[in-house]
């Protein structure tokens, strides 16, 4: 694939999935609230992104060449840079 088209069905899919649960900051803050009880230790919204490309990178070591995971590790990585530069602002 075409490093340009990868880029355009990433954004087409974080537009989409945005639409379907709302903005990412919302979203990973809800699941670091929901892990802290879990885990009973602090989790970062931060952290949640970084777990989520590990679970996709744990997913690659058994089929790399899957693409759908490749395209899921590239968008939490876009989440983790947009919630980094996010807290950045505050």
């Amino acid at each position: 694939m075409e490093r340009q088209n990868f880029f355009d069905e990433l954004a087409v899919l974080l537009a989409d999935r945005e639409d379907q649960y709302g903005a990412p900051a919302q979203l990973f803050d809800e699941i670091a609230r929901i892990w802290t009880v879990i885990l009973s230790f602090e989790v970062e919204p931060e952290q949640v992104a970084l777990c989520m490309v590990g679970v996709k990178l744990a997913r690659l070591s058994h089929n790399w060449s899957h693409a759908d995971s490749i395209r899921d590790v590239a968008g939490y990585a876009a989440i983790l840079s947009k919630l980094v530069n996010e807290a950045r602002t505050k």
